[in-house]
């Protein structure tokens, strides 16, 4: 039912991705933003106990592990919330149903060509009012150090809220996949070798901007950042990203197979 059309198949290896709209109902969007307000908020209040980890700062970027999970806290000081987080399902049983939802791993499934998947990884992006930009930049090459099957993984974006220009959205440059991974920046500190140098590619850049409901499936090497959000919206989006079944998950010795209903 849920399966990818040849159409879709052809413009994610043509243009490293494609998008659906309409995937998930208003009444179910509802229930995704309660579930990120609930994982926040469990975050905010272990990072704030006194035995919580301590937070790690890298090129004036702030990391810590809380609740299991790698935060990655918003640039500002005066914007106490997270920018993104990995992993995110343990924290709330609605986002981990969601990782087993054939309308995300179905078409996922048709790309990577197997009819048995597992979870890679699963993210949470929380663009608050005020968030921060993030820079261009490729998963595989971050994925590279410990995927145990690179060439097979697939990233679908939920979107919880709308992404428009002026509350953040992604920004991407459709056929960047075809340069495989690309050169990172350099003479730009620790984070710059997971940032991409732009000037190498010469597609054009476009704006995914898509009303909330719609999920996009993308390649592990299209080029892709966002802007800051400048609207007084949120823009929070859910990634899982699937790959062959029986595989670790990123950076867990464990394995986690997607369970069919």
């Amino acid at each position: 039912m849920y399966r990818a059309t040849q159409a879709e198949l052809q413009q994610y290896e043509e243009l490293g991705f494609f998008c659906r709209e309409g995937v998930f109902s208003p009444d179910e969007l509802v229930e995704l933003r309660s579930a990120t307000e609930n994982v926040h908020k469990q975050v905010l209040e272990a990072a704030d106990c006194d035995d919580a980890a301590p937070i790690d700062l890298i090129d004036n970027q702030k990391f810590q592990m809380v609740l299991g999970s790698t935060i990655k806290w918003e640039w500002r000081d005066d914007l106490r919330a997270i920018r993104s987080m990995e992993p995110t399902a343990h924290l709330d049983a609605r986002f981990e149903a969601l990782v087993d939802d054939p309308r995300l791993w179905q078409p996922s499934a048709d790309i990577i060509g197997s009819d048995e998947l597992s979870l890679f990884s699963d993210k949470l992006n929380v663009k608050r009012p005020g968030g921060a930009p993030f820079p261009w930049h490729q998963e595989g090459p971050y994925w590279a150090y410990g995927a145990e099957d690179l060439e097979h993984i697939v990233s679908a974006l939920t979107y919880i809220d709308e992404g428009t220009e002026e509350n953040g959205c992604l920004w991407i440059i459709p056929g960047s996949h075809r340069h495989g991974a690309l050169q990172n920046l350099k003479n730009r500190g620790v984070l710059g070798a997971l940032y991409t140098d732009v000037e190498l590619v010469d597609e054009e850049a476009m704006a995914v901007a898509v009303p909330a409901g719609s999920v996009l499936w993308f390649h592990r090497d299209i080029v892709h950042g966002s802007q800051s959000n400048r609207a007084d919206t949120n823009r929070r989006v859910f990634v899982t990203a699937y790959q062959p079944a029986g595989l670790h998950r990123w950076r867990l010795d464990e394995k986690r197979d997607i369970k069919r209903a």
